[in-house]
This record gives C-alpha cells, structure tokens and sequence, in this order.
C-alpha cells in the first residue's frame, strides 16, 4: 500500500509576510525530509495557475497544490482546498458564507489550529461544521492539542497534521499521509471531505486517527 505524504499547510515568503522561506526552499525541505507533495496555504491569497505549473514542472514527480489560509471574522483561520475562486482573497470572511461557497463547490475546509489565538472557537462549527480540524502542528501547544482532541471526538470531527510551516526546519515533523497521489486539487478535496487519510505527527510517533463524520 502506497504511504504519500503530504503537509497541506506551508507559508512562503513570496505570498505570506509572516514566512522568512520562498516556495522553492520550502519544497526543497519538503523533498529532503521525504514528503511527497506540499500544499501551499498563504494567508488570504492563492497561487497563480502559471506559477503553480512551473513549480510542478520543476520539481515532479514531487507536487506542490495550492490552498489558502482564509481569515475569518473572529479571528479564526480556515484552511481551503478544492475552490478556484478569487473571492477567497477577500479579507474577513463571514464564515457561514465561506462555508457555502466550499460547500457549493464541493471543496474542503478545516479550522486551522483552533484555541492558538483565543481561548473559545470563535465560529459557529455546530450549524456549519468544517470537514476537519487541524490538531498537530509546529504551532498547537499540548493543552491546545488536548482539546481539539476532545472537540473532534465530540462532534465526530477529522483531524489533520501539518506543519504550518513558516520557517528553516519546521517542514516533515507533521504531515498526512494519502493511499494515493491526488491528481490536483480537487481529488485532494476530495480525498480530504472523504476522510481517505491518516495523519502523522512527532507527538504520536505514529498514525493519528481520521475522525470520519
């Protein structure tokens, strides 16, 4: 059985003013720490097409997808793939109309690294639940860690392992890992809404479960 593994959550310098790496050292450090493919997940911007097909030109057989970290009002973070749309860049977001445009476009959401910035999750994931939420990362702290645990199990929540990776050394702790490599981002999504992956994290040291809804 095929082990792909993926970090779907990397910041560049080109597109994210929080990042000191460009795309082309984060993909390297992705290959030197043997994942498979990274999705790029800038805050409130997409990658361009071209550019995007470069990079994969450059680097295949490794692959590079594009996501986005969309803003919410908040102050929460949502991770989006599958969705090809401009609109994604619009600063604050009312969430339950993000929830419908990735709904309506069959794409994936997940609520990145909840309680890092406040003590209450500040979306209505009840009426208007993200397909996963982001549990391990280079940023979520164990008391943190512990109750997005919770959360998931409560409410039959996936969760997802990436790095958030923003700077030298933070990329291949925390990954998911896929039976398949998606062909573009919306078999990723796909895959994703399905729950067709496990996750990988330096805390488990081992396969973390897929919560399936």
């Amino acid at each position: 059985m095929a082990q792909i593994k993926i970090d779907l959550h990397v910041h560049t310098c080109e597109r994210s003013a929080c990042a000191s790496l460009s795309a082309e050292e984060q993909i390297q450090a992705a290959i030197q720490a043997g994942l498979d493919a990274v999705g790029f997940a800038d805050h409130d911007i997409l990658w361009p097409k071209d550019l995007l097909q470069d990079l994969n030109q450059m680097y295949a057989p490794f692959r590079i997808f594009s996501g986005i970290e969309v803003s919410v009002i908040g102050g929460e973070h949502i991770l989006v793939y599958g969705i090809d749309d401009r609109r994604l860049e619009e600063y604050a977001w009312h969430y339950p109309d993000l929830y419908d445009l990735v709904q309506e476009g069959q794409g994936f959401m997940a609520l990145n690294h909840p309680y890092r910035f406040t003590p209450n999750i500040e979306i209505d994931y009840r009426n208007y639940p993200p397909h996963a939420l982001e549990a391990y990362s280079n940023h979520i702290v164990p008391h943190c860690q512990k109750r997005i645990l919770s959360l998931a199990e409560q409410f039959n929540f996936k969760v997802m392992s990436n790095s958030d990776g923003h700077h030298r050394g933070q990329i291949g702790k925390y990954y998911n890992v896929f039976e398949e490599l998606p062909e573009n981002e919306h078999d990723l999504a796909q895959l994703l809404r399905h729950g067709d992956f496990q996750c990988v994290s330096p805390q488990s040291k081992s396969e973390c479960r897929a919560y399936t809804r």
